[in-house]
């Protein structure tokens, strides 16, 4: 019987040590989530404050912007001729780039696509001025829809 509440006086110390080590810990880790609390609490207002400014710059740009103050500044000027040249560089550089697939692909290109069409159309209206005649030759021959009465066959 005296090992037995021995070993239970020994286990109730042990337990005290360990909720006593386990309350120390919980306190520390407290006091360093208040502190990363308080500067997360800060950090927030400055940006808050930051965000409040920038509104304001914003909005007065816009207001600028809408009564088109921005279109005089030389900065914005020069700012928008480089826009520009920089857009029709682009497109030049798109422009062979595609020619460059077009070509590689072995598809006709819109010009060459557009260059046939209008051949077509000569020849189409050359083979009207050839077939006229031949129709106006016979001109009390009914059309029967038949293979023989076709000028073409």
């Amino acid at each position: 019987m005296a090992t037995t509440s021995a070993k239970a006086a020994e286990k109730a110390g042990v337990t005290q040590n360990v909720e006593a080590f386990l309350k120390g810990r919980f306190s520390e880790a407290h006091k360093r989530f208040q502190g990363l609390e308080g500067e997360a609490n800060k950090a927030f207002r400055a940006l808050e404050t930051r965000s409040q400014v920038a509104a304001k710059e914003v909005q007065a740009l816009w207001t600028k912007v809408q009564a088109g103050e921005l279109g005089a500044d030389p900065r914005v000027q020069e700012l928008t001729k480089k826009v520009d040249e920089a857009g029709v560089e682009l497109r030049k550089r798109l422009d062979g780039l595609q020619a460059k697939v077009v070509e590689a692909v072995g598809v006709a290109s819109q010009s060459q696509v557009q260059q046939i069409t209008q051949e077509l159309g000569r020849l189409s209206k050359k083979l009207d001025v050839l077939l006229n005649p031949t129709r106006r030759a016979h001109p009390s021959t009914k059309n029967s829809g038949g293979a023989a009465s076709s000028p073409r066959a």
